[in-house]
């Protein structure tokens, strides 16, 4: 009988099915209608970025796992989601250099050397973009182009990004200018400068959206959609959706994360009246919602935990959104309340024993009493 029983800490597996490769073959088909969109948008770029992130990830994780001496488990596809996740945050013209240099460092410093799988404490694909971020490369990964830009220079040509003199143009492989391919301000850039209060906002699709109102402001329907400027894999909020409510569907991902990170911020923008569907709709904010933020890992394992944590997330995002200069916030957002999981898990949504069922918020937060006083001897 002992040797049928298994004693292991939380997080437990309660179906025979439910395993890690099961999840993430999930999460890889769930991402995959939004990447297929962003190829039709953004032409063959997406499909090259996609393959050297997820080759770099793979190599990586082999290399390091051997020379770590552990056992090498590419076939639980983990690497392969985040090689997927990192391409998603990254523009469409991204040189591959700096791609393959992102995706090695999520995994060899943001995986493999806090343990792999199971172990880390951060998203590593979030963790390796954000340090993108605040490196010289960020100027290789913060400029964007409109929607079908592939039709001046070609669906299959290669372009990436290059800078000289704080000029930027795209030029393909072969070293030839695509001198029709320009830089173009996404949505939510455009709401961060203050030109959305315009009464007109001018010029040839000015904000990198298909499809804009008569006042030149893209619309509601192209922001849906994904016919707008933008990360790879941030366009299309439908098809996010659809692939959120897959796992949601399969049980892969837990639906209260995402619906406090989606209902808190949109709430807070409907107080403050801050565009509230515009900003649903423009950045990362279903991509984070979905597809990082309900990392098995990183986020709570309680159901009060997850509420605490999505809807700190939904603040953070907003508050980064409307009072800070960043025009974006969902990644930091994530990268914070990862730091912060384990202190909800142990100090404040700790489960009262025997409790069972689900309520709104699964009750208050419980917050740690004071320590019981050992009991005295007696003489």
């Amino acid at each position: 009988m002992a040797d049928k029983m298994l004693l292991n800490v939380s997080p437990h597996l309660h179906k025979k099915n439910e395993t890690i490769s099961r999840a993430m073959r999930d999460v890889l088909i769930a991402l995959t209608p939004a990447a297929i969109w962003a190829m039709v948008v953004f032409g063959f770029n997406v499909v090259l970025i996609i393959a050297v992130s997820c080759a770099t990830a793979a190599l990586t994780e082999f290399v390091m796992r051997k020379i770590l001496r552990r056992k090498v488990t590419l076939g639980d596809y983990s690497a392969m989601v985040t090689g997927v996740l990192f391409a998603f945050l990254l523009p469409p013209t991204t040189p591959l250099w700096v791609v393959a240099i992102g995706a090695f460092i999520a995994i060899a410093v943001f995986k493999e050397l806090f343990g792999g799988l199971g172990k880390n404490i951060f998203n590593p694909a979030i963790t390796a973009r954000l340090l993108l971020w605040i490196t010289p490369l960020a100027i290789y990964t913060t400029k964007f182009v409109r929607p079908f830009y592939w039709r001046d220079s070609g669906f299959f040509t290669p372009i990436a990004t290059s800078i000289s003199n704080g000029v930027t143009t795209f030029k393909t492989l072969a070293g030839n200018v695509s001198a029709d391919v320009v830089v173009h301000a996404t949505p939510l850039s455009l709401l961060k400068s203050g030109r959305w209060g315009v009464s007109a906002v001018t010029g040839p699709t000015p904000v990198g959206a298909t499809w804009t109102t008569s006042s030149g402001r893209p619309s509601l329907g192209s922001l849906f959609l994904g016919l707008k400027s933008g990360s790879i894999g941030e366009i299309s909020v439908l098809l996010l959706l659809l692939g959120g409510l897959y796992l949601i569907w399969r049980g892969t991902i837990d639906w209260r994360i995402p619906t406090a990170i989606i209902g808190s911020f949109l709430v807070l923008n409907l107080i403050a009246w801050n565009q509230p569907f515009y900003n649903l709709f423009s950045g990362g904010l279903f991509l984070g919602a979905f597809f990082m933020a309900t990392d098995w890992v990183t986020s709570p394992v309680t159901r009060r935990g997850k509420w605490i944590y999505g809807i700190g997330i939904g603040v953070t995002i907003f508050l980064i959104r409307f009072v800070y200069i960043w025009p974006e916030g969902v990644a930091v957002s994530i990268f914070i309340w990862n730091i912060l999981t384990l202190a909800i898990d142990r100090y404040i949504a700790v489960p009262k024993f025997g409790e069972v069922g689900t309520t709104v918020f699964n009750k208050l937060p419980v917050l740690p009493g004071p320590a019981p006083q050992p009991a005295k001897k007696e003489a």
